[in-house]
């Protein structure tokens, strides 16, 4: 049992380590440990500046090269989309309808609800339901298609045209 203690203290106290050879030693290895935690801090550093450079290019590109398609549209060309009062009686209006429910709060029309109807695709909703989607969205809640602004060229008043995005989402 004593060789394991001999050894150890062979090693803790060696007769040739002089005192100034473990001062300096110990000064090294806390030279090298800051040194090392300096270089961290520094890549570290680094790597969030590139990643918020990176971040800013793509929002800048993104958002030069056109607005976001779906962005929503102004409640004042909200309010001018057609709509109707809903009765199960007639047919005329139901036929505009693609279906007898609204697809946003997932309730029947009953009669007289306010439907509004997006002209491009003929999808009905209510108004409340479709007036708050078209706020944050440009686009039919049912089948995506995107409802583009534009002015008129003669007249020069914001009208709604239906453009084609098979690939929007």
């Amino acid at each position: 049992m004593t060789r394991p203690y001999r050894l150890l203290s062979t090693l803790v106290n060696s007769p040739s380590d002089s005192p100034e050879q473990v001062a300096v030693e110990s000064d090294f290895v806390v030279i090298f440990a800051a040194l090392l935690c300096a270089l961290v801090c520094v890549v570290g550093l680094v790597v969030m500046a590139r990643c918020a450079w990176l971040r800013r290019r793509s929002i800048i590109h993104r958002t030069r090269g056109h607005p976001s398609a779906n962005k929503g549209i102004k409640k004042k060309l909200v309010e001018a989309l057609p709509k109707l009062v809903y009765e199960s009686g007639k047919e005329d209006k139901a036929a505009k309808l693609s279906s007898g429910d609204c697809a946003i709060c997932l309730t029947e029309y009953s009669d007289g609800d306010e439907i509004r109807v997006l002209p491009p695709c003929g999808h009905g909703f209510h108004v409340e339901c479709v007036d708050k989607w078209l706020g944050s969205h440009s686009s039919c809640p049912s089948c995506r298609q995107i409802l583009m602004v534009t002015r008129c060229k003669n007249c020069g008043k914001d009208s709604t045209v239906a453009e084609s995005s098979a690939g929007a989402v």
